[in-house]
């Protein structure tokens, strides 16, 4: 199958509009029948595999992407009954797809957005009046609807003939290849979208996002068939407080029960002990990446292939930092991995024994949030993330406890005093290999801790999720600062120029925001300041570009400013949700703040180092 039996364990639980409990579980089930009879195409099998491995098309990820003309048994039948030497040639293979298979994007139909705001409400208050600023909010706010599409009513009629899952409600798109909606991007899709106005959109992505966690237990990586292996960074929680602070007191009261039912779920399969994402580290249950998937990833099937050369633990690993997001990064390979042409090898990825500090301190903010929403449900007042008297509810206590436990693990595992900020932590070796059972370690002894070279994971999003005292704030801005992390352009993800995405010099929207959102939070000296001056170079960055090439890029060059990014194992995208998303909602916290270095960049910035060799790894002793 393309998921494991547990992926649906939570069929058995009712879906709002299908009151009948058999009901539920019919759907469910039928459902779940659909998709494994779509994945005998799109997820495995000789069709996939002769595609794929004769390139009928140059990037993979087009034909699992392509809507079925009939059931995918009639063509497996028309496949097999094709002479061998015909199962081998690519002009045979390219005329059998183009007889029994539409083109990717046929599946999604556009959406009227003609009741959208002309202007965001940000924008019409009055709350730009530079030039160049106001002109630049106005064209993100135009692009949405060029992104936003909904699924056609074959896809939710015959889901056996689709890759892509059905939606009740709008999608917004990432732009290019991307013809669907992924799971961490969303999150700042939905802040652009808050920032033009267009709540009932930003309510329906995220309801989306709801309804999978009701027939999945959990939020796929993006919305197709062969991503129901792995999920992505669980950032869930923060859309729907997003959304929630929009609506008036009656429609949150309604939504957030609903909301809280199904965040408790995903909760859940984070932190099941047989998923293999929960590791026991002494009195602390901490979280990792790791995918239910042992063969090449479907979209990227020949490069899955070559890397692995058959070795299902190297195809497991990298279909788990396609979980983190950053696929790829040298931040994942073991210390020591060897280098060639194109950077540090992709087979010596070991994310899978990273306990990462970015996960965690999404999972830290995962627990504050389901606290207060426990808190706010029971009681039935307005749900606010910042209350300062203790939580009455018992299960908001309990979620309040299990935030309590993950922070003081920050303070005693992840947090490296002697550096200035957190740090990933890396497991033994025999314990990355099994999804179960949980073992309790102690890796301060085994010296699993490993010192390496700074990423922006580091200092973003503990400071996003609210972690650190006032002193490690003020020492992770100092770290940050002497980095070679900062440049021109924004702030790069690591200092090792690897040739994958994310690498230096390459800058991208999430982190950028979730540092910039952590520092201008802080009441640590310098923070706030540092906060209004990264801002400044993002949107700089994104305004210059968007002259010189009439594009949202999906990452930019932290090197160069007004420059996109470059690198991995696609051609750079344009388009670009989270992007547009990041840009505007930074204009609109800061608004004309933002014009002083915006178009002419008057920040004083020190030239970044940058590492050329990911060889060239810090390499500390034991932390």
């Amino acid at each position: 199958s393309c998921f494991g039996s547990r992926r649906f364990r939570h069929c058995d639980l009712a879906i709002a509009g299908l009151p009948p409990l058999a009901t539920a579980r019919r759907v469910c089930r039928a459902m779940a029948k659909a998709h494994e009879r779509a994945a005998s195409v799109y997820c495995r099998g000789p069709l996939l595999e002769a595609v794929q491995r004769s390139r009928v098309f140059e990037d993979g990820k087009h034909f699992v992407d392509m809507p079925m003309r009939s059931d995918p048994e009639d063509i497996l039948l028309a496949f097999k009954a094709l002479p061998p030497k015909a199962r081998g040639d690519r002009e045979c293979l390219r005329r059998f797809v183009a007889e029994h298979f539409l083109e990717p994007g046929e599946e999604l139909v556009p959406v009227d957005l003609s009741s959208t705001p002309k202007l965001p409400p940000f924008v019409a208050a009055g709350g730009l009046a530079d030039d160049d600023l106001r002109t630049f909010a106005l064209a993100l706010h135009e692009l949405w609807p060029t992104l936003c599409r909904v699924t056609a009513p074959s896809v939710a009629a015959a889901p056996h003939r689709n890759s892509a899952l059905p939606r009740r409600h709008a999608m917004v798109l990432p732009g290019g290849r991307f013809r669907e909606t992924y799971y961490w991007d969303s999150l700042w899709i939905v802040h652009g979208l808050l920032s033009s106005g267009m709540l009932s959109v930003a309510k329906g992505l995220v309801q989306n996002l709801l309804d999978d966690v009701r027939e999945f237990g959990f939020v796929p990586n993006g919305g197709r068939v062969y991503y129901l292996n792995r999920s992505q960074p669980p950032m869930l929680h923060a859309m729907v407080a997003a959304v929630v602070e929009h609506m008036d007191a009656e429609e949150e009261a309604a939504w957030l029960k609903d909301a809280l039912r199904d965040l408790r779920r995903e909760y859940e399969w984070w932190m099941a002990e047989d998923g293999g994402h929960v590791v026991e580290v002494g009195r602390f249950r901490l979280n990792r990446f790791y995918a239910q998937w042992d063969e090449p990833r479907p979209e990227s099937y020949l490069e899955d292939a070559m890397t692995s050369a058959g070795c299902r633990s190297v195809c497991r690993e990298l279909a788990s930092v396609a979980e983190t997001g950053w696929d790829f990064s040298s931040r994942w390979s073991r210390l020591g991995g060897r280098t060639g042409s194109s950077g540090y090898c992709l087979r010596t990825s070991e994310v899978t024994r990273v306990l990462p500090v970015d996960l965690n301190a999404i999972m830290y903010s995962f627990e504050r949030t389901l606290s207060a929403i426990s808190e706010a449900v029971a009681t039935g007042e307005r749900l606010s993330l910042a209350r300062g008297r203790p939580p009455t509810d018992p299960d908001a206590i309990a979620f309040s406890r299990a935030a309590a436990r993950r922070r003081l693990a920050f303070d005693t595992l992840f947090w490296q005093g002697s550096l200035g900020r957190w740090v990933d932590a890396w497991l033994p070796e025999d314990v990355a290999a099994a999804a179960a059972p949980l073992r309790p370690l102690d890796l301060a002894a085994q010296g699993a801790v490993r010192g390496r070279a700074p990423t922006l994971a580091d200092f973003a999003v503990p400071l996003w999720a609210g972690l650190g005292s006032e002193d490690q704030i003020a020492q992770s801005v100092d770290a940050l600062r002497r980095s070679g992390l900062l440049g021109p352009g924004g702030a790069a993800t690591t200092p090792i120029a690897s040739g994958q995405q994310w690498d230096a010099p390459n800058a991208w929207p999430p982190l950028q925001s979730m540092l910039i959102e952590g520092l201008a939070a802080s009441e640590a000296p310098e923070a706030p300041a540092l906060a209004l001056e990264l801002a400044r170079r993002w949107v700089g960055t994104c305004l210059m570009a968007w002259k010189s090439t009439g594009h949202m890029h999906e990452k930019y060059d932290a090197d160069e400013f007004g420059k996109d990014g470059g690198g991995g194992e696609y051609e750079p995208q344009v388009g670009f949700g989270w992007s547009n998303g990041v840009a505007l909602h930074l204009m609109e916290r800061f608004g004309d703040l933002l014009a002083v270095g915006a178009s002419g960049f008057e920040v004083e910035t020190p030239q970044p180092q940058r590492r050329s060799q990911p060889s060239k790894l810090v390499r500390m002793a034991s932390l």
